[in-house]
């Protein structure tokens, strides 16, 4: 899981930051500014407030044992790397699960789990307007809110998109899609998979193949 983790804190910014590392910033030995700069190397956001990192850098520390520690090793490892790719793409172990325990609630704007049981509902609000998920795509998807426009507003297709080849009446509410569609048979590698046959899609590939030229 390391390589996807890593790839997925690579790809969390559409545009990176425009100076990777920020020696001034550093230089000051803030611990609230330390964060700052080590989630925007993270996010590749360079408008990241204090007010929003000081708010999540409290929650964690708060529900994280030795964030503080942590950060700082986080921090020196950023550090010596020359780019953010190269610096995101080397971390390992604590590096690493720190970095996306950082990276979670700046894109989804909260610490913790939400749940429908009170009892269960361990999430904290962190920050709305700075939610990276939403700041990543809000040219085409508005974040989660009052409605943008009017009645009916999701009806036009997003700019820069193709919808040519959307069914006519698509985007009305009496639309319905025909049923007349045919399911693809089931690969019967992953079917015997699925079933629990096997412990690996190999071994179910290497078996049935091995049935095959019997």
């Amino acid at each position: 899981m390391s390589m996807d983790r890593r790839s997925f804190l690579v790809s969390l910014a559409l545009i990176p930051p425009a100076l990777y590392w920020s020696s001034a910033l550093w230089a000051a030995g803030s611990a609230s500014d330390a964060f700052r700069e080590v989630s925007r190397i993270i996010t590749g956001a360079d408008n990241l407030t204090p007010g929003a990192a000081a708010r999540i850098e409290a929650l964690l520390t708060e529900r994280h044992a030795g964030f503080a520690a942590h950060l700082a090793a986080l921090h020196k490892t950023l550090a010596a790397s020359t780019s953010r790719e190269a610096g995101l793409s080397a971390l390992s172990g604590t590096d690493l699960d720190t970095a996306l325990i950082i990276a979670k609630p700046w894109y989804l704007g909260y610490v913790g789990t939400p749940s429908g049981r009170i009892l269960e509902d361990d999430a904290a609000f962190a920050t709305f307007l700075e939610m990276q998920a939403y700041a990543k795509t809000g040219g085409i998807i508005p974040a989660q809110s009052y409605p943008p426009g009017p009645a009916g507003w999701w009806r036009d297709t997003p700019r820069g998109v193709d919808a040519s080849d959307l069914p006519e009446g698509a985007t009305t509410w009496a639309y319905q899609p025909l049923k007349h569609y045919i399911i693809a048979a089931p690969d019967p590698a992953w079917h015997a998979y699925a079933e629990g046959r096997f412990d690996s899609i190999e071994a179910a590939r290497a078996a049935l193949g091995q049935e095959a030229r019997k």
